[in-house]
């Protein structure tokens, strides 16, 4: 926004020689600005400007600058947006917020939703002891074998499971005296 604010501020303004040499200490706004398969609103804002004074014979160049390096004007460009947030009579000249902004807000409420169905829900009780926060489980990258299913979800070739369904006889484990769980599996057999 400085940039284009900087702009449009010079492109008005009674000058003599009509050569601009803008700096940033922000590397991806330069990396943006020529990358031309990005097409962000303030980056498209920007070189609309720079089309627009080139066609009044401007000559418009960008240069990148170290921050916090003592550069007068870097100081200032860094000083001025500070105090026009704590400024309550200084009008706001962007508004939009950007897209990654409002999925992130989007993916964290649906997050929140899923954590409270979850906690609710009185299905998937294995699963939720293996899984108690949704946040924790996105976290994690897993290969959903059907041996790990099984475990997690309790259903599968496991002999309570079977037993229920009524596909086997004995719900017993062979290996020991118990019936044979996901928890006998995991900690006795």
């Amino acid at each position: 926004m400085a940039i284009l604010k900087a702009l449009e501020y010079i492109q008005y303004s009674k000058a003599d020689e009509k050569t601009v040499l803008a700096y940033t200490d922000c590397r991806i706004t330069l990396q943006l600005l020529q990358n031309q398969k990005k097409h962000t609103h303030i980056i498209e804002q920007i070189r609309t400007k720079v089309i627009e004074m080139e066609q009044q014979e401007w000559i418009v160049e960008f240069s990148w600058i170290k921050a916090h390096a003592g550069h007068r004007g870097n100081e200032l460009a860094d000083q001025l947006p500070k105090e026009a947030v704590s400024s309550k009579t200084i009008e706001e000249c962007y508004t939009r917020i950007p897209k990654s902004a409002v999925w992130s807000e989007l993916n964290e409420q649906s997050v929140k939703q899923w954590q409270n169905e979850w906690e609710r829900s009185s299905k998937g009780v294995i699963t939720k002891s293996f899984f108690s926060k949704i946040v924790d489980r996105l976290k994690l990258r897993i290969n959903a074998t059907p041996n790990f299913t099984t475990i997690v979800t309790g259903h599968g070739k496991i002999k309570t499971y079977l037993y229920k369904c009524k596909i086997i006889d004995s719900p017993m484990c062979s290996h020991d005296e118990g019936e044979q769980s996901v928890d006998h599996i995991l900690y006795e057999c």
